[in-house]
């Protein structure tokens, strides 16, 4: 069953759905949502060998893009950085995102983070010199409607008078040849299009890897399958990092934990709002006459072509599992009004039992939770994924002898503003987090920015008032 988030939004909209009888409460059970033990979907980065540093200027808990990209920022800025995992580089969802990097009606400072971030990544292949599979190929949406399109028009306006002349705005509005030159072979007649042209392309088989590689080439030491287990103090601010195997000395630390963040925190009696939520994808073989580049239509139609010619496809369609942090402020996410085209499951199984029966506080001289939640992942919802992949080809006759290469299902910890937390600890000094995107690759050489001048006492490149931890209160 799709809901769509004008009617009802996570947690507390979820779970006054599921009184409205069978019709609802059935399909919620029926619904993937799932987290399992898992690995990188593709490629393997080793960690570095030997025993813990028994000092660092700083540390970053979480090996995904985020802590990557700020490892590598504060080691550009002279300190010397260790990052600790409970698993693999890149286990979880820096290997599973959809890889599209764009500002299309994004507003307040998240435009920003993805403008900027967009202009970073089109100069990384050249600043790591390696292909991170970066390619600038364009995106083209379809409005649902007149007023979709109307607004789509009235943001292109604004945002041109927001930006700067150095970086400036490419999205514009597209018709006639050139809107069916680039919707090549479909079946239907779009007639008018938004055309972000500036828009990037990054492939989750490759990325976060080759930034990891770059990370270690600089001075960067990542500890795989070391689970930071909490944060120990002196004088109220941040002392050491403890890790399963060890302290480090440090009076700076990065939480960059993803879906484990809110965790972390918990431990450390901060309360870091966020909720779980899950998208599938999956990647299909390409062919001959295919349009390429990147696409979104009416009807949850969505493609990437990725750098070797293979495509990424999604009906983008989250998944939000019911846990118990959805009883207890899902309804702050009732604001969020997001367009029609986005749709949402709500999910109800072991992951509601389970949530309730995680500890939240444990000795740092004991076993983490951490330690037994290594490579987590979420289960593809295989079901949306096939039928999207009928629209597809129905819409492209051309894809029709694509073949399904993977399926995966993304992680996300969403914030109730939907924008990233990034943000000083007031209770722990020398503390910072930076995690709760939903759009990580994208944001990641921003956010990272934004980290690192946190941590560091600098002025950020953006108001960091829009990320902060404490917006919610």
């Amino acid at each position: 069953m799709n809901i769509s988030r004008r009617k009802l939004i996570l947690g507390g909209g979820a779970i006054c759905a599921a009184g409205i009888g069978a019709s609802v409460l059935g399909p919620m059970f029926q619904r993937e949502g799932r987290l399992v033990p898992g690995k990188p979907r593709y490629g393997f980065i080793n960690g570095t060998e030997g025993p813990l540093p028994q000092h660092a200027d700083a540390v970053i808990i979480g090996a995904g893009i985020l802590g990557i990209m700020t490892a590598i920022d504060l080691t550009e800025k002279g300190l010397s950085v260790v990052i600790v995992e409970k698993g693999n580089i890149a286990g979880e969802q820096s290997s599973r995102f959809y890889g599209q990097l764009m500002t299309y009606k994004m507003e307040g400072e998240t435009f920003m983070l993805h403008h900027l971030g967009k202009e970073h990544w089109r100069g990384m292949n050249k600043k790591v010199g390696m292909d991170t599979s970066y390619r600038t190929q364009g995106r083209v949406e379809v409005p649902l409607s007149d007023q979709d399109l109307q607004n789509v028009r009235s943001w292109i306006d604004q945002k041109k008078e927001l930006v700067s002349s150095s970086v400036p705005l490419n999205t514009r509005i597209i018709q006639g040849e050139e809107l069916k030159n680039r919707l090549k072979g479909a079946t239907s007649n779009w007639t008018i299009a938004g055309f972000e042209e500036d828009s990037g392309s990054l492939d989750p088989e490759i990325a976060a890897f080759r930034m990891a590689e770059y990370a270690k080439k600089i001075g960067v030491k990542i500890y795989t399958q070391c689970a930071a287990r909490g944060i120990e103090k002196q004088g109220g601010a941040v002392s050491d990092v403890v890790t399963e195997k060890g302290a480090i000395r440090t009076p700076r630390a990065v939480v960059c934990g993803g879906a484990w963040s809110r965790l972390f925190m918990q431990n450390l009696d901060i309360d870091l709002q966020t909720l779980p939520a899950y998208q599938s994808q999956q990647l299909i073989t390409g062919g001959p006459g295919l349009p390429g580049a990147n696409v979104a239509l009416p009807g949850n139609i969505f493609f990437r072509e990725q750098a070797n010619g293979t495509y990424a496809t999604s009906p983008r369609i989250e998944v939000i599992p019911i846990v118990k942090d959805s009883f207890v402020y899902g309804y702050k996410y009732l604001p969020l009004l997001a367009p029609e085209d986005v749709f949402i499951h709500f999910s109800i199984n072991e992951q509601l039992l389970n949530s309730f029966k995680q500890t939240t506080k444990w000795s740092l001289d004991k076993q983490s939770p951490f330690e037994t939640n290594r490579d987590m992942v979420a289960v593809a919802d295989v079901k949306d994924l096939n039928a999207s992949l009928v629209a597809l080809k129905k819409e492209f006759p051309a894809f029709t002898n694509s073949k399904i290469i993977d399926q995966w299902s993304g992680a996300m910890a969403v914030a109730p503003d939907e924008s990233p937390i990034i943000s000083v600890v007031n209770e722990c000094p020398g503390l910072v987090v930076n995690t709760a995107t939903s759009w990580g690759m994208t944001e990641s050489p921003v956010s990272a920015s934004i980290a690192a001048d946190l941590l560091l006492g600098n002025t950020p490149v953006l108001n960091a008032k829009a990320f902060s931890l404490y917006r919610f209160s």
